[in-house]
């Protein structure tokens, strides 16, 4: 008996949003997973009661225009049936340094793009994950929208804006979806600037008592599963809308730096632990001498200097726009999930850093 669910390419299928969509989609359509690395089954990773979820795993570099070629060749019966495209391979590392790999997943996603337009049904929404990160910085109790000016200050969210300016200028009838998110987090965090916050309050380190910055301040947040839902609600609602929608994916409420850092330090210390303002040219000399001294004992740090002029920056976003399209709302909020997170790290710090230290930066 022929499956007659829809087939949804999932595009950078292996990471860590990529995993969370397939586990989403498995029971509602037949996964086409691809991803620059080997695949693990979405069945392997999830139980489905029994019913095993339909997929087919392609090891494709996304940047290399043959195998983007191959890739749509091998994919071409599928073409007449596709419900969508989820685009989430991207490349990012926190050393804010040009790397060819954007300059060439920009391209394999200019190619695709022209690939999708030209033989994919024009009802078949193309969703593609962007950064709350490529946002210009607001002030607190004025949540950015979608229409709020971007600023791509460093390589990674600078390599997000070329992608939605690709997507904007795509000359196709599918409807193109940028979901913008905000910090996405799991119930073991996975967020490695939100788990290196919560360790260095743990550490010994006199660096957890100052802040370049001022502390009520802070990032929104989301949950992995909020966000993959919101993927879910995308290719199903925005189906056979064409045009542009782009949505901000992220909780209602931003958290601050100083809360996240009382509540760790309650949950390391006892107690709260101070949390002192200093000037930015002050923290980024020392982050120069930690980072130079962490290298001559082969070590590598994750503050690096680059990050001072970033550390005070604030995002706020309006959620409104999203729940209209998509019905869509996090139910989650890390305000009240902190606790649950932080109880891992004190009680299973093992647990906690193996997990976390899976995640690349």
């Amino acid at each position: 008996m022929t499956d007659a669910r829809p087939a949804v390419l999932v595009l950078g299928a292996e990471g860590f949003i990529g995993t969370a969509i397939r586990r989403h989609l498995a029971p509602r359509a037949r996964l086409l997973s691809v991803d620059l690395r080997p695949l693990t089954p979405i069945a392997a990773r999830f139980p489905y009661g029994g019913v095993v979820p339909w997929e087919r795993a392609f090891q494709v570099d996304l940047g290399d225009p043959a195998q983007v070629d191959r890739l749509w060749a091998d994919l071409a019966p599928e073409h007449a049936g596709l419900g969508g495209v989820v685009m989430l391979a991207a490349y990012y590392d926190f050393l804010n340094r040009p790397d060819a790999r954007y300059a060439r997943l920009q391209a394999g996603l200019e190619r695709l793009l022209r690939l999708v337009g030209r033989d994919l049904p024009p009802d078949a929404p193309f969703v593609f994950a962007s950064s709350m990160a490529g946002l210009a910085p607001t002030e607190p109790g004025h949540p950015l929208t979608a229409d709020s000016p971007r600023l791509g200050a460093w390589a990674y969210p600078a390599s997000k804006l070329a992608a939605e300016r690709a997507l904007l200028a795509a000359d196709i009838p599918q409807p193109r979806v940028q979901l913008v998110l905000a910090g996405v987090y799991s119930d073991l965090c996975e967020l490695v600037p939100l788990y290196q916050q919560i360790e260095r309050v743990r550490s010994r380190s006199p660096e957890k008592y100052f802040l370049p910055a001022h502390p009520d301040r802070g990032l929104t947040y989301v949950h992995l599963d909020s966000v993959a839902d919101a993927f879910v609600r995308a290719l199903e609602r925005l189906r056979g809308r064409p045009g542009l929608h782009r949505l901000l994916i992220g909780q209602g409420h931003p958290v601050t730096y100083r809360e996240i850092h009382d509540r760790a330090s309650l949950a390391f210390h006892g107690r709260r632990l101070p949390l002192l303002r200093i000037p930015a040219p002050v923290a980024s000399a020392g982050a120069w001498l930690l980072a130079h001294a962490a290298r001559l004992v082969g070590r590598r740090r994750f503050i690096l200097p680059w990050m001072i002029r970033f550390a005070g920056e604030h995002f706020e976003l309006d959620p409104a726009p999203a729940l209209e399209a998509l019905g869509w709302s996090d139910p989650r909020d890390l305000r009240q999930d902190l606790d649950r997170l932080l109880d891992v790290a004190a009680h299973h710090p093992r647990l906690w850093r193996e997990i976390n230290a899976r995640r690349p930066w």
